[in-house]
């Protein structure tokens, strides 16, 4: 099965512009530091029982779907998040003078050697190590940047929205290593009805506030 081609031989520096335009992720990550911080509580206190909806999704991992920036036309700026615990998948596709897609990888609070730009409104290249299900682990630049002060991405560009939909396999694993540490690995799952609400997005249809658990 075809899986998501990771080749950065198209336009870089479109990638990055368009990076540092719009952040798609801040709210959705704002979120997940809550409700981590609300699951650490609950299990520190021995009388309380974690039974909150959105809490036990985050456990399992779910999918959410929005337009990654305010005003953008239909069918552009088509985000797909996996989310499990503190960690996210973001599969982002084309908008504005960016036409192909971008990978992303989100860790909430992470600890080093994760790596973070010394200035967290700047976003620096990294060079990565990702292993993507079966397929033989590549050596890969990437851009890496901060989010919401408390969360940092690893981000992969992708030649075409349709590569990044082709790669899209109902459960795939994702690793990723830097200077020789493993800094995420994450497996998600239903990516398949996940890539078919992002079709929609991509189309033209609103999916703002679907899920897919």
């Amino acid at each position: 099965m075809r899986k998501l081609a990771l080749v950065l031989s198209l336009l870089v520096a479109a990638a990055v512009a368009e990076a540092e335009v719009y952040d798609p992720l801040e709210d959705l990550v704002s979120t997940a530091k809550k409700e981590i911080n609300a699951k650490e509580a609950i299990e520190q206190s021995k009388d309380r029982v974690l039974n909150n909806p959105r809490r036990e999704k985050m456990e399992k991992g779910f999918w959410q779907f929005f337009q990654g920036k305010s005003g953008a036309k239909p069918g552009e700026f088509c985000t797909a998040v996996y989310w499990q615990k503190g960690q996210m998948i973001s599969v982002l596709g084309p908008g504005g003078e960016y036409r192909g897609a971008m990978l992303g990888f989100i860790a909430v609070e992470p600890k080093p050697p994760f790596p973070r730009p010394d200035n967290p409104k700047e976003i620096q290249k990294v060079k990565l190590t990702l292993t993507q299900g079966k397929d033989p682990s590549a050596t890969i630049t990437a851009f890496n940047r901060t989010v919401a002060d408390f969360a940092d991405e690893i981000q992969f560009a992708v030649p075409t929205i349709d590569a990044a939909l082709a790669g899209m396999e109902d459960k795939l694993n994702f690793r990723i290593e830097y200077e020789g540490s493993k800094i995420f690995e994450l497996e998600w799952h239903s990516g398949l009805a996940a890539r078919d609400i992002l079709k929609k997005c991509l189309k033209g249809e609103n999916v703002e506030g679907k899920e897919v658990l």
